[in-house]
């Protein structure tokens, strides 16, 4: 069996922005099309939508979430099991909620986590991190 990766909003934001995290999460995506799992939080995919609609308007941020629907990463519906290990991991931890809802997704997929962001650094070993890009 291939293994499972969760991507944070902020991996997909790198690729979206060409950052320092772009190249590795671009050869994911050559994976996900090869058969490894490639998945999303819907909340997450929220995320990506509201910082592009913040850094770059609308009407790009619509456009960006279009072009990202048609690449090979399963947007993951919320549900009650990864809701209430998000809270949990907030009330614990102390990070965003929405780094929450992606933990809590690697966790119960038992997948690894795709990120640069250092708020995950606080989470201990819950599950593996890929760390996409460091400063």
């Amino acid at each position: 069996m291939s293994k499972t990766y969760v991507l944070d909003a902020n991996a997909v934001l790198d690729f979206v922005e060409d950052a320092a995290g772009a190249e590795r999460v671009e050869q994911l995506l050559r994976d996900a099309r090869r058969g490894t799992p490639l998945l999303m939080s819907t909340l997450n995919w929220g995320e990506v939508f509201y910082h592009s609609w913040q850094q770059r308007g609308e009407e790009s941020a619509r456009r960006t979430v279009s072009d990202l629907s048609r690449l090979p990463i399963e947007l993951i519906p919320v549900d009650l099991p990864q809701v209430l290990k998000a809270g949990e991991f907030k009330v614990v931890h102390k990070i965003p909620y929405v780094d929450c809802v992606a933990a809590a997704l690697a966790e119960l997929r038992q997948a690894t986590l795709v990120t640069s962001d250092r708020d995950f650094e606080k989470l201990g070993r819950h599950f593996p991190i890929l760390w996409i890009a460091r400063s």
